[in-house]
């Protein structure tokens, strides 16, 4: 059985895959709109995909730092924060899909 950390790697790893190709794929339908402030500064400044990923940094970051401050363990900390980023990446990958298919406002 896989550790918890090797899962939120993989959930890491499926759901930035997933937000990559679907943003493409949005943009190419010429309806994409960047839904998050800092993705957008970020993108604007450096390009998609840098963009897309130093905001996946941040978010691991959002998300870690509590985590640490509350006393997690680095393994903890490291796990949340992969498996959060990931699923938020699956919900953003999913709501691309759902622009592209006219479903989404």
């Amino acid at each position: 059985m896989p550790s918890r950390l090797a899962a939120a790697l993989a959930l890491l790893a499926v759901g930035v895959a997933a937000d990559v190709a679907s943003t493409y794929v949005a943009i190419g339908g010429g309806q994409y709109v960047e839904g998050s402030p800092v993705g957008g500064a970020f993108i604007a400044a450096f390009g998609l995909v840098p963009g897309m990923l130093l905001t996946k940094a941040a978010g691991m970051v959002v998300i870690g730092i509590p985590v640490a401050v509350a006393g997690g363990t680095r393994r903890l900390v490291a796990t949340l924060m992969c498996a959060g980023v990931g699923l938020l990446s699956l919900a953003t990958a999913a709501r691309n899909v759902l622009l592209l298919l006219g479903l989404w406002p």
